[in-house]
């Protein structure tokens, strides 16, 4: 009996003693009532979305907010995820016009700056300015992750700024392909690039963007209108106008390359402010010679695009340049300015004959190697031919590749169809 009170005695005494020492679990669990700061659980931000820190299992969520405190930490890039677009119908009545409307046909030159102290786009701004009303700065690229790099015009922006000539940031993918495809296909990638695009146009006093992505897989057709109708969304929602350069075409054939990637049903149906055409290389270096942009054949690019996109919103190319070809040696062929072509003339005097199918000019001569060559270019009449265009088919208005590159009849000819 003695035994068993001391057994009991001993067991409630070790009973008493463990209850003292249990840990309070609840302090960790209970809804914020217990104790709310551990630093393993908290999130921190990226681009919007909370993540936990590596190698962290993801815990409760804490309610009581707790306040963080600065960090200079560079952003975590997401890993890309692939998959397939939603695409988003466009409403028809979204369109935004440009900050500065432009009431008149708009006459826009393409600005180029290859290195930082290129400035023959800049002198031609300078000297022509008073016969165009836009440019748009073909200085800007893309890389594979979303982020745009080039040399900014700062004295282009300036002059313009100052004559009330209307500026777009042309944003392009180097021909490369695989860096449209790229960001195409990634939603968060797609998401980077517009807002870089928005960044770049807000903090330097852009007007507008120029998306110019060339050379793109077809496969990508689909990622390309998605990611059309978000940069739209996002440029219009900060009422900002978007122009979209696309290859000229007879035709949709959805796997062609260079143009099957451009859906113009889709394109016209949604809420782009401007399209523009880039109505130019029917011929070129790389084949056999012929015009460079012939009437007829412009003619037949205008209307297959205005059959799907609105007239309005189209602008027509205009090339300040022609090819010289060797057709003795059948290579060595080449691109030539107008300005060059002009001195070739002044210098070979060759006989300038007139090609009545394609409204174009054309010339032969002979090099100093006895070979012989054919050069097909614009002159005042094939530039003001199809400048008529835009009167005939209700159009935005005319662009032109590239500033720099041309002489003052080139802007003559435009100017005496348009001020009429």
């Amino acid at each position: 009996m003695k035994k068993k009170i001391i057994f009991l005695f001993m067991f409630l005494f070790t009973l008493s003693f463990l209850s003292m020492n249990l840990p309070t679990e609840a302090s960790k669990n209970n809804n914020g009532k217990g104790n709310t700061k551990t630093t393993e659980e908290q999130y921190f931000e990226v681009s919007g979305t909370k993540t936990l820190p590596p190698g962290k299992a993801k815990k409760h969520v804490i309610e009581e907010p707790v306040t963080e405190e600065p960090t200079t930490e560079e952003p975590v890039t997401e890993e890309p995820v692939t998959e397939e677009p939603v695409i988003v119908e466009p409403s028809p009545d979204e369109t935004v016009p440009p900050s500065d409307e432009v009431t008149s046909p708009m006459v826009l030159g393409f600005y180029t700056k290859y290195w930082q102290t290129d400035l023959g786009s800049y002198h031609s701004l300078t000297e022509f300015h008073p016969y165009l009303n836009t440019i748009a700065t073909a200085t800007f690229d893309f890389e594979r992750d979303g982020t745009i790099t080039g040399f900014m015009p700062t004295e282009a922006l300036d002059f313009s700024k100052q004559q009330s000539v209307i500026t777009y940031a042309t944003v392009q993918n180097k021909f490369d392909p695989i860096t449209a495809s790229q960001i195409l296909q990634d939603p968060a990638l797609r998401q980077k690039a517009i807002a870089n695009m928005l960044k770049l146009v807000q903090d330097n006093g852009y007007d507008g963007v120029n998306i110019n992505l060339e050379n793109m897989y077809a496969t990508d057709r689909p990622y390309f209108n998605q990611f059309l109708s978000e940069a739209v969304s996002v440029f219009h929602s900060n009422d900002l106008p978007v122009m979209v350069s696309v290859p000229a075409k007879t035709c949709d054939c959805p796997s062609w390359a260079w143009s099957g990637t451009f859906d113009f049903d889709f394109i016209g149906k949604s809420n782009v402010d401007y399209v523009q055409i880039m109505s130019y290389d029917q011929h070129g270096s790389w084949g056999q010679p012929g015009p460079v942009a012939g009437l007829n054949w412009v003619q037949t690019v205008l209307n297959y695009a205005t059959s799907h996109i609105p007239s309005e919103k189209l602008l027509i190319g205009i090339p300040a340049y022609g090819y010289d070809w060797n057709t003795t040696k059948g290579t060595g062929h080449r691109a030539l300015t107008l300005k060059q072509i002009q001195a070739l003339i002044n210098e070979r005097q060759p006989m300038i004959q007139w090609d009545s199918t394609s409204q174009s000019p054309y010339f032969h001569y002979v090099d100093e190697y006895g070979d012989s060559h054919v050069v097909w270019f614009e002159n005042n009449t094939s530039i003001a031919l199809k400048t008529e265009l835009v009167h005939s088919y209700n159009l935005a208005g005319v662009s032109m590749w590239r500033m720099g590159q041309e002489t003052r009849d080139f802007w003559e000819s435009i100017d005496s169809v348009l001020s009429r």
